[in-house]
């Protein structure tokens, strides 16, 4: 079942028609009816997996994070979302992805040191390594 099956299953399941749907999420008429041919883009989907209330993984591959996981059932649809579209990049541009996070953290936070050294062990000093460098 590709992503247009998907969504009519979804809009079926939750009494919607194609239309109210376009509607609710701000597209054109006829845009989810072009998606059986054309690509989709990224924007749309994400609109269309929030108002069904699922994840865009989902509706792009028919798969969702594991919903027993306990972090996964911490997050929020749009943090979801987040991350499968984060997944989606290929290497480079998970890169500057995260190169942007960091920086509106900075801008918001005002703390300068990211949160990235929490997870990249790579990228930790010991305290002897940053009295040398």
């Amino acid at each position: 079942m590709g992503l247009f099956e998907r969504v009519h299953e979804l809009i079926s399941a939750q009494h919607l028609t194609v239309k109210q749907l376009e509607r609710d999420c701000g597209l054109a008429n006829a845009t989810i009816r072009r998606w059986e041919t054309q690509t989709p883009n990224i924007e749309s989907v994400r609109k269309v997996a929030s108002r069904l209330n699922v994840s865009i993984d989902y509706l792009v591959n028919g798969e969702s994070l594991n919903t027993t996981d306990p972090i996964s059932q911490q997050l929020s649809q749009t943090e979801l979302n987040l991350v499968d579209m984060f997944r989606m990049l290929n290497k480079h541009d998970q890169e500057n992805a995260f190169d942007f996070i960091t920086m509106l953290y900075e801008k918001t936070t005002g703390v300068r040191k990211s949160i990235y050294t929490t997870y990249d062990t790579d990228r930790i000093l010991s305290p002897s390594d940053t009295e040398t460098a």
